[in-house]
């Protein structure tokens, strides 16, 4: 032994410190120790009764004072690939009971210490086999060397085609995001899911299930600032935030954000945001944004905006926008806009609504709205589809494969009017002019109806219109000179994209009397009189009726 420890002082210097009673009483050993280190070359040489010490260039040996009861069991040594010998860095040995770990130093050394009542450690390293040691067979051991078995390679390409599609995957960023911590190389070695009932966590890695944590479910866990673990079964608290690898199930509340790499069942509450991996069912609220990968299944609240990049069956509820990027079946509600793949229900904005395929349902919007096939209704300033089995109710509605006609027509006050008709049978929006031509001073208007047609035989159908039109007499006169029309007619299709339409026209004229120019030129508009009536005598206005026609011709 003496020779041992003398040949290690020769070749590196050091210089060992010992009782000679120590030595003396030990037993002779026969080692061939070629390229080791000074702690291996120790560990082949002295039982696991002395202790090794080092100080400066000093190692210093005593004799290990064995305990009657102890509580733990020390355990080092080297963890080595089996097949090429060579020294494992970041090989992660844990005990599953205490939840004890260490991860091997750049040298492939660790040390840990776990409760003596334990049987057993667990070493993991990823692309090797997980390794089940007994403790019994290791504590007689100054130092222990363990040997991995490196996994096939058939099975690493497996494993790297898996991995490549994981990278679509939004748990591939859980489960790096915290790569520069202690405790991350221990979520990619160990395959293995613990539980516990209850954990604290003041950090990530920094709680009760130590480094640990990010392969651990939780059934409650408490995050003062904020935790990261596999998952949760039932209740997360977080004063800033709460991170799960996997699945939460139940209710995950954070001060400012929650993230989730896989599912949620239950409800996510946040000041600020919540992220889901893939699917979502149960509730999300959020001050600023809520973010489901996959499908979303009951409602998501958010004061600015929700995005479900999967198909969506629920409410979404925003302060600003709602967007699906696949299909809706339910209600979206936003201040400003919503977006839906396709929609099966209704949507609700302050601006503008736009379904990129088949709206099944309600659009309304205080300015805009759009949708690919419309079977329902839209209700907006503006409305545009490609088709329109419904009604599109607005100032101008544009249906691409609808009802757009140009109309030329003639009647008892202006003798050549041209109109716009555009929406679709059910309902239409009306732009028109028209001119009554004049040696002094022109009659002319403009004016803006509403619309609906029924058809009754193959080429035959029945109008009935309701218009307003503004009154000018050479110049544009602002002052109150408008003619309101309700006609009931009949149009004839003769050709493919011409028709021919005539019917009666009921007529009211409502004028101001005390507008210059009203006995000489306005007065007059009317051609005939049904009746006539001083509404408003102290302001002047004087109501005027009759019944007109019209015979038009309409082509497109």
């Amino acid at each position: 032994m003496i020779i041992g420890l003398n040949k290690i002082q020769q070749q590196t210097g050091l210089i060992f410190s010992y009782s000679s009673s120590i030595i003396n009483n030990l037993a002779p050993v026969s080692v061939n120790i070629i390229q080791k280190t000074v702690r291996e070359a120790l560990a082949l040489l002295l039982p696991n009764n002395i202790t090794v010490r080092s100080k400066n260039n000093y190692i210093i040996l005593k004799e290990r004072v064995i305990e009657k009861n102890p509580k733990k069991t020390e355990l080092s040594g080297y963890v080595y690939d089996k097949t090429t010998d060579k020294k494992l860095a970041n090989v992660t040995i844990y005990d599953k009971t205490s939840l004890q770990s260490v991860t091997t130093d750049e040298y492939g050394f660790y040390s840990i210490s776990i409760p003596t009542k334990n049987q057993s450690i667990i070493v993991n390293k990823v692309n090797y086999e997980d390794t089940v040691l007994k403790i019994s067979d290791l504590k007689n051991n100054l130092i222990t060397f363990i040997n991995l078995n490196p996994i096939a390679d058939s099975i690493k390409n497996k494993d790297s085609v898996l991995w490549k599609a994981k990278l679509k995957d939004f748990s591939h960023y859980t489960n790096n995001m915290f790569r520069k911590f202690k405790g991350y190389v221990n979520t990619l070695n160990i395959k293995d899911t613990m539980a516990r009932n209850f954990q604290v966590s003041l950090i990530p890695f920094v709680g009760t299930n130590g480094l640990l944590s990010g392969n651990i479910y939780n059934k409650y866990s408490l995050n003062v600032f904020g935790g990261y673990s596999r998952g949760t079964n039932l209740l997360e608290l977080g004063g800033f935030f709460n991170i799960d690898r996997e699945n939460s199930k139940g209710a995950q509340l954070a001060g400012f954000f929650n993230i989730v790499g896989d599912s949620v069942k239950g409800a996510q509450l946040a000041g600020f945001f919540n992220i889901t991996g893939k699917n979502m069912w149960g509730a999300q609220a959020a001050g600023f944004w809520n973010l489901n990968i996959g499908n979303s299944n009951g409602v998501n609240a958010a004061g600015f905006v929700n995005t479900n990049m999967g198909k969506t069956k629920g409410a979404q509820l925003a302060g600003f926008v709602n967007i699906a990027a696949d299909s809706m079946k339910g209600a979206q509600l936003a201040g400003y806009f919503n977006h839906a793949k396709s929609l099966d229900g209704i949507q609700v904005s302050g601006f503008a609504n736009n379904t990129a395929g088949n709206m099944d349902g309600i659009q309304v919007s205080g300015f805009f709205n759009h949708a690919k096939k419309v079977n329902g209704l839209q209700v907006g300033f503006f409305n545009f589809s490609d088709t329109c089995a419904g009604a599109a109710i607005g100032i101008f509605s544009f249906v691409k494969k609808g009802l757009h006609q140009i109309e030329f027509s003639s009647d008892e006050v202006q003798y050549a009017n041209l109109s716009f008709r555009t929406g679709v049978h059910k309902f239409y929006n009306i732009f028109s002019v028209g001119i009554t031509p004049s040696a002094n001073e022109p009659l002319w208007s403009f004016g803006y109806g509403l619309g609906t047609s029924f058809k009754i035989k193959n080429k035959l159908r029945s109008d009935v219109t309701l218009s307003a039109h503004h009154i000018s007499i050479g110049g544009f006169n602002a002052n109150e000179n408008e003619l309101y029309k309700l006609y009931w007619g009949l149009e004839y299709k003769f050709k493919k994209r011409f028709s021919i339409a005539a019917g009666p026209v009921f007529n009211l004229y409502l004028a101001n009397t005390y507008a210059p120019g009203y006995n000489l030129r306005y007065d007059n508009v009317a051609p005939y009189l049904l009746f006539t009536s001083n509404i408003s005598a102290a302001d002047g206005y004087n109501l005027k009726g009759w019944v007109g026609g019209k015979i038009a011709i309409r082509f497109l």
